[in-house]
């Protein structure tokens, strides 16, 4: 356990040093592309290639993806492959890994350059005030996303198919009856062809609303601790937490590009742009939005572990052993590595859920305080039977 223990936090030291390193190198491309002249040059050779002004933005902002992911594929494969075989945490051969790359890149470009098409129509023609459009724009690609993801885009990558244990399927329909949610199928995703993790999710919106459980996840847990993951992804429809996070991702959005607009406008000039629609100075806005989104990360993960642990309660509120969910805790922690008790600096940036440490804590005096209760209402009702013997 303690060997575990050890390689938990290496991995996590070793994930977290990756994070920071793209994040200056990030930072530094941003900084070269701008300073060096290198955005007009290109922002020239795509405006001599074609007149229509969107071909010229979509052009440039395919050029600049490629550069960026080019400059990125060593440590994005550092990272991605060697780093997860190195801890032996994933299955993926260098083929599939390449195949999975090549996806993913192809789809991140499309949504970039819908984005940014759409980013610079609203600069075009509402320059002072782009970032109200911006943020109605970003909410609803948000929403359509999460609409056709478990639809369109998950399958894109990952076999899923109507949960196979009828047993553990009528137990987890049967919570979705008492919880008032109107989930009729459960899915289990392929994971163990790319990776050895557990994970569970909720995914889609209305009718395409599903919850996925990993086949890594489905095989080493009994039932009754798949139950207390389901417990937990189902909590997150009955909370609305999904329409909660997009609320919340919209307001910081909306502060996000305001401020971001105002320093654009601020910038522009010293460096030598007259529109905030010129496609060259994309550098210096991802820039500008690089920082601000820095300065809201801690804010964000505040917000999301408050949700999480909500989920959690939840959970524990509608499972009947609550020692499942403490023993369910513990063998994800150890099968993913996670480091079960980060420091706060490292749990302020980077932690989106509580630590495993800490969610083990609160399940734990939950049922410490839940056995003291039934505890007590037993021997009260002992007391009153001899009481009542007696007289």
């Amino acid at each position: 356990m303690e060997e575990t223990s050890v390689q938990a936090k290496e991995y996590s030291r070793q994930k977290i040093h990756l994070a920071i390193y793209r994040l200056l190198l990030t930072f530094l491309f941003f900084v070269v592309i701008l300073l060096s002249g290198a955005s007009l040059f290109l922002r020239n050779v795509v405006v001599a290639w074609h007149q229509n002004f969107y071909i010229q933005t979509g052009l440039y902002l395919i050029v600049f993806s490629l550069i960026y992911d080019l400059i990125f594929l060593g440590l994005d494969f550092y990272g991605g492959f060697f780093l997860e075989h190195k801890f032996l945490l994933s299955n993926q051969t260098i083929l599939d890994w390449i195949k999975q790359g090549i996806k993913k890149y192809l789809l991140s470009l499309s949504l970039c350059i819908v984005a940014g098409e759409m980013l610079y129509v609203f600069l075009r023609h509402f320059p002072n005030t782009w970032w109200l459009p911006v943020t109605a724009g970003w909410f609803f690609l948000t929403v359509v996303l999460g609409k056709i993801a478990p639809v369109l885009i998950i399958p894109l990558f990952y076999k899923c198919n109507p949960l196979g244990n009828e047993s553990l399927k009528r137990t987890l329909l049967d919570l979705c009856t008492t919880c008032g949610v109107g989930i009729k199928r459960v899915f289990e995703i392929k994971l163990s062809k790319e990776t050895r993790k557990a994970n569970a999710a909720v995914a889609g919106f209305g009718k395409s609303k599903r919850i996925l459980l990993s086949d890594t996840l489905l095989r080493n847990y009994t039932d009754d601790e798949i139950e207390a993951v389901f417990a937990h992804e189902l909590a997150h429809v009955c909370l609305r937490h999904i329409w909660k996070i997009l609320v919340f991702g919209a307001i910081i959005s909306l502060i996000s590009f305001y401020l971001a607009n105002l320093s654009f406008n601020k910038c522009l000039n010293f460096f030598g742009f007259k529109q905030v629609y010129d496609i060259a100075a994309f550098p210096l806005l991802a820039l500008i939005l690089l920082f601000i989104g820095l300065v809201f990360i801690p804010v964000q993960n505040v917000f999301l572990r408050y949700l999480e642990k909500k989920a959690d309660m939840f959970a524990l509120g509608h499972i009947q052993n609550k020692e499942n969910f403490i023993s369910m805790l513990k063998k994800l922690g150890k099968q993913n590595l996670s480091d079960p008790a980060p420091g706060k600096l490292v749990r302020i940036l980077f932690y989106t859920h509580p630590p495993i440490s800490e969610r083990v804590g609160y399940a734990s005096k939950w049922n410490k305080i839940l056995k003291q209760h039934n505890t007590v209402e037993g021997s009260d009702y002992t007391i009153g039977g001899s009481d009542n013997k007696k007289q």
